[in-house]
């Protein structure tokens, strides 16, 4: 019996010696070697599942059991001579002899088996199967709106992330990884690496989103890193008999094939013009798409105010509903009336009878998805709200909300929406004229008084500081119009835009001699337009004017800003010239509307244009363009993500806050003439504040396919059809087994032991 014992310890201390070997390879850095290895040759994994300290302590457990019971004394109670007591004594002193404590043993054998089970348990063993390593595999997760949604528990979002989870579990540390997030724009949140812990660092940092969803930009960063480029370079394309002489050399197509693991619930816009080439998608089947060809939604998708005409103080809220439900529903709709957006000043309700969506049957699985039936249309209703007596000019935010009661909605997002009333704001325009009828015809029109408050000066002012040049350097107008003159040098411009008429913009003049002179040509003509361009916006038949004379801009000088051409003249002719300023513009008409007797009784006109209709569109678009005009109509809503240009006038910097934030952010504007804000990412409203003006607009989802929750479970991309299933199949985790084989193992010890103490 010493023998089979003694065997069985050597066999138990032989079986442990791979764990202390793998365990010794991570200590010294060669885990992903050794996992290499073991994937390659035998289809197995292992990952430590404790802490270093606590790995350590297990792995000193066995040799400390079998310290113990080499160092155990044991002694029986026999009579015998006092001599013999004394000699036995003094061989206890001696301790253990070396092989004393092999004697039978069980406990301890079975002690020995069951911390092993718990050694490799610790080390997390797993089958894969068949493996090929080096696979590439992206995951692809979609973090927009619609992904908030709580018909899958807690969010769709974490389901994603759990199943992206899953997938890195399921590959190896032969497999390189990468992770795409995706809404409207994407990124890479972790470019390719096999270390899986890095990879699950960046899923688990994933945070949602408002944005609506699109797929193409995602797709070509996938792309950028798996498919070649078109090249006609590319073997493939090599003529199969190339004439004697005329040989080329031809390159094999570089490219890495890769799995994308979609994560998405597909409500995004078909890609039609993209080629997946090396890219294989996956499209793992999301918990509801099973059952669910409604979804549980209601959403605002529309809200619209404006100002009756004949009374501004009225105000008229238009809201439009969609029941995504297979049920009709009646909806509670709460418009409140925000003054600054802080202080509600009213409250108005309203129910309205909206229609379910009738659900579409689901379609067989082998049909393309360009056949399958289309989704069936939401239940659609309208509200409108009647607000009377607001201020023509007051701050107000109109915020409206669906009161679901106790009822649930899967996604809370699109149940509130804001419209902002406009404040108006008038233009500051000093005019430098010796006289003209045909502007001030134009200017104390009501229609002009409206959006501007005009000041008049003689040319001969332009040299007195108090009446010019201090105002016009603080910034005291939002326009400059000189007409037929102008001041004498760049430093005496304003701090503003300016519009020439007839009078070149300096470091030009009309002086001959000067260097940059401008000379004159004889009854141009117009030859083309800018008509994008929003200072000519709306004109029409600017070919049919007739012009007496035209200047002509010299060559810039070195460093100069060169001018950019609005409405071009014959003999390559500028009549319409924009320049850049630092932040400002200096728009130049190269020809005079009259001559210097103006305002007596025998004006003389250097043009036709002013009997046009454009000419009173073209200085209507100056004012509201380069004057900052603000009207007092609502402001228009914009789309996660969607940019605001803000118009600063004479500002250098601009605040703006965020829904929810009391402290903005600063922006400076630099030598741009407005500010292009595009941290558009939170719904609500926005608070722009510089100088001594403020701005508010406001941020809505109004997105009909974020709103509709119903998972798409087959889509097209390019000539491929995605269908929805099954996600790679997961290791089989073998710790489990080995943690069960360890508490077996100890209730065997513990039953004999409790049947040795019986006995």
């Amino acid at each position: 019996m010493r023998t089979l014992f003694l065997l069985g310890v050597v066999a138990l201390i032989l079986l442990a010696l791979p764990s202390l070997v793998v365990f010794g390879a991570d200590l010294a850095g060669y885990g992903t070697e050794i996992n290499a290895w073991l994937e390659k040759g035998f289809g197995v994994s292992h990952r430590v599942a404790l802490g270093l300290p606590a790995a350590v302590a297990l792995f000193c457990i066995p040799p400390l059991i079998i310290l113990l019971y080499f160092l155990r004394l044991k002694r029986k109670p026999i009579a015998v001579a006092s001599t013999f007591l004394w000699k036995k004594s003094v061989e206890d002193l001696h301790v253990n002899r070396l092989m004393q404590w092999l004697r039978r043993n069980v406990l301890l054998l079975l002690q020995l088996l069951t911390v092993l089970a718990f050694l490799y348990a610790a080390l997390g063993p797993r089958t894969h199967g068949a493996v090929t390593g080096g696979r590439h595999y992206i995951l692809m997760v979609d973090n927009s709106a619609s992904m908030s949604a709580t018909d899958v528990k807690p969010t769709r979002l974490d389901w994603a992330k759990e199943e992206a989870i899953r997938v890195i579990d399921a590959s190896t540390d032969a497999d390189p990884g990468m992770v795409i997030v995706f809404n409207s724009t994407a990124e890479i949140r972790q470019s390719y690496t096999t270390n899986r812990e890095e990879l699950k660092a960046a899923i688990r940092a994933i945070q949602p989103t408002q944005f609506p969803t699109r797929i193409d930009e995602a797709l070509a960063l996938a792309a950028s890193l798996s498919n070649p480029n078109r090249s006609t370079q590319n073997e493939a394309a090599a003529p199969a008999n190339p004439e004697p002489g005329k040989e080329r050399t031809y390159f094999s197509a570089d490219g890495i094939q890769a799995e994308v693991y979609l994560l998405s619930d597909g409500r995004f816009p078909s890609v039609s013009d993209f080629a997946l080439a090396n890219l294989s998608i996956r499209y793992p089947e999301m918990p509801t798409s099973a059952v669910a060809m409604t979804s549980d939604n209601l959403a605002i998708v529309g809200f619209e105010v404006e100002r009756d005409p004949d009374d501004a103080r009225k105000i008229t809220a238009q809201a439009t509903v969609y029941n995504y439900r297979d049920r009709t529903q009646d909806v509670k709709l709460v418009l409140d009336v925000l003054e600054r957006n802080e202080k509600v000043v009213g409250t108005y309700g309203k129910t309205i009878t909206v229609a379910g969506k009738v659900p579409r049957q689901p379609d067989p699985e082998d049909l393309p998805a360009d056949k399958r039936a289309p989704d069936s249309k939401p239940g659609e209703g309208r509200a409108e709200f009647a607000i009377p007596d607001v201020g023509e000019n007051s701050d107000v935010v109109m915020r409206l909300s669906i009161d679901h009661g106790n009822s649930p909605d899967s996604l809370r997002l699109d149940d509130q929406a804001w419209a902002v009333l406009g404040v108006s704001r008038k233009a500051k325009v000093l005019v430098v004229t010796p006289g003209n009828k045909i502007l001030r015809n134009y200017f104390e029109t009501e229609s002009a008084k409206k959006i501007a408050e005009f000041t008049y000066l003689k040319p001969s002012d332009l040299a007195d500081p108090k009446d010019y040049l201090t105002p016009a350097r603080d910034g005291k107008y939002d326009l400059v119009i000189f007409d037929r003159c102008g001041p004498p040098g760049p430093d005496e411009l304003p701090s503003g835009n300016t519009l020439f008429l007839g009078h070149p913009v300096p470091p030009y003049s009309n002086k001959p001699g000067d260097p940059l002179a401008v000379t004159f040509v004889q009854n141009p003509s117009v030859r083309g337009t800018q008509s994008r361009h929003a200072l000519l916006k709306n004109l029409r038949g600017l070919d049919e004017i007739r012009i007496a004379d035209a200047f002509r801009f010299p060559k810039p000088p070195e460093g100069a800003t060169r001018p950019s051409r609005l409405i071009e003249g014959d003999r390559e002719l500028e009549l319409l010239v924009a320049l850049r300023r630092g932040a400002f513009t200096d728009l130049v008409l190269t020809f005079p509307l009259v001559s210097e007797n103006a305002d007596g009784p025998d004006q003389i006109w250097h043009s036709d244009w002013p009997t046009f209709p454009s000419f009173v569109l073209f200085l209507r678009n100056v004012l509201m363009q380069l004057g900052n005009v603000r009207g007092s109509e609502s402001e228009e809503s914009l789309r996660p993500g969607a940019v605001q240009t803000l118009r600063l006038g004479t500002a250098k910097e601009v605040f703006v806050r965020k829904p929810g934030q009391d402290i903005g952010t600063k922006f400076e504007r630099g030598n741009r003439p407005d500010v292009a804000f595009s941290g558009t990412d939170t719904l609500g409203v926005y608070t722009a504040e510089w100088a001594d003006q403020s701005r508010r607009f406001a941020v809505n989802l109004f997105d009909t396919e974020e709103s509709n929750l119903a998972p798409q479970r087959q889509f097209k991309i390019g000539d491929t059809t995605i269908i929805a299933g099954e996600a790679r199949k997961q290791p089989l985790e073998l710790w489990k087994y080995a943690i069960v084989f360890g508490l077996a193992v100890v209730l065997l010890e513990w039953w004999i032991y409790n049947r040795r103490v019986q006995i």
